[in-house]
């Protein structure tokens, strides 16, 4: 019973850091975008510039924490110190560009928090129990949208407090998780992280260029998805906001993509994520404004980019088992990287097409994601089982 406290205490404050820096300062941004809006005056194309910059700034992050893999401690210290100093930022930001300047910072945590949990997990937890540990620690973005949602709901027209309460939130979950690792010793004497080769992640090449793909589909949703949901429906605000919910809710449906890729294959269930997803989002372009297909679509969208994401670790595994966490990383810079591009061009879009058209193009993307997976594996990862645990959250 006493053995089980510690692991407890590291998996729930865990998941509360991941939930804080992605769920919330993160992706936050998206849904509280039409306030956003409404209080800077600014347009869709500026609007998809700052969100992509929240997205370089997590990849940015992700390499430096992947420098930096030797002081894990330090690393969870920045994601939450820059996770918290921008949600703040953005809670008294007085023009669009302090607020734009503060959504990046906000983004950076996310990519800091990753990395610094997987090794806690892996210092202070048993090899058995690490794949569970990290499954559950992934549902934290699911939960942490649930709760933007429900800080949006209780301040409705005070934006402002919400973020506050996003920081606070991110500064608490940081302190936790800090707290809960028994094995800080170990930081001096982890020596220096080990040099990698782009050589020696070539082989990711095609799961590199699909990741790219998949995340700027995803940024349609990521991005506008509230904000198409609430033009649609300008009287209702509740209406965006409790899709905004649904679609935190169904993300931790994703951790079933393990189960998927064993019961069938990597290539199976890369198809299937990328594919549900695409068509998640043409048909919230298509129908922004009717509940049962509004919410259907974005459950669908959560679930199938969760389970995405952790395809991608799979397919990092497989193809680098001896590089697992440095190819994970890579794939999930890649993704973020897509997001990036794909939130800058649609918000472009969005000034000269219907949001049905924008939200088509990004489909498309997300359907063009399949054709790297359809080519043939290399023989070495064909025969290589993953030999590793999860290795990072969803991105």
């Amino acid at each position: 019973m006493f053995e089980e406290d510690p692991v407890r205490a590291m998996v729930v404050s865990g998941m509360a850091l991941i939930a804080a820096t992605y769920g919330l300062a993160r992706f936050g941004y998206g849904l509280f975008l039409p306030r956003f809006t409404e209080a800077f005056q600014m347009g869709s194309a500026t609007a998809g510039f700052i969100q992509a910059g929240s997205f370089l700034s997590f990849c940015l992050a992700a390499v430096l924490a992947l420098r930096l893999a030797a002081r894990p401690r330090l690393v969870v210290m920045c994601a939450g110190a820059t996770a918290a100093l921008g949600s703040m930022g953005v809670a008294v930001a007085p023009s669009v560009d302090v607020l734009a300047v503060s959504v990046v910072l906000a983004g950076a945590g996310a990519g800091f928090a990753t990395p610094g949990l997987v090794t806690f997990i892996e210092r202070n937890i048993a090899p058995a129990r690490q794949e569970s540990a990290q499954t559950i620690v992934n549902a934290g973005t699911g939960a942490g949208i649930v709760v933007a949602g429900i800080l949006m709901l209780l301040t409705v027209g005070q934006w402002r407090l919400g973020w506050v309460a996003i920081a606070a939130l991110v500064a608490i979950a940081a302190v936790a998780t800090l707290r809960a690792d028994h094995t800080a010793s170990r930081d001096r004497a982890a020596g220096r992280p080990s040099q990698v080769r782009a050589r020696d992640l070539a082989p990711l090449a095609l799961p590199i260029a699909a990741a790219v793909l998949a995340g700027a589909s995803s940024a349609a949703i990521w991005t506008f998805g509230r904000s198409v949901m609430a033009a649609s429906r300008p009287a209702d605000e509740t209406y965006s906001i409790l899709a905004w919910m649904v679609l935190g809710a169904f993300g931790v449906l994703g951790a079933a993509a393990g189960k998927i890729v064993q019961v069938w294959s990597l290539r199976t269930a890369w198809n299937l994520t990328s594919l549900a997803m695409a068509g998640a989002t043409i048909v919230l372009g298509v129908a922004p404004g009717i509940p049962f297909t509004a919410y259907s679509s974005v459950a669908l969208f959560a679930a199938s980019y969760t389970a995405l994401c952790g395809v991608l670790i799979i397919w990092a595994v497989r193809i680098v088992p001896d590089r697992a966490a440095e190819g994970t990383a890579v794939l999930f810079i890649a993704l973020a990287i897509g997001q990036a591009l794909g939130s800058a061009t649609l918000g472009v879009l969005f000034d000269h097409v219907s949001p049905v058209m924008a939200f088509t193009v990004a489909g498309i993307l997300g359907i063009l994601a399949v054709l790297p997976a359809m080519k043939r594996q290399s023989a070495r990862s064909s025969r290589t089982a993953p030999r590793s645990s999860t290795h990072s959250t969803t991105a």
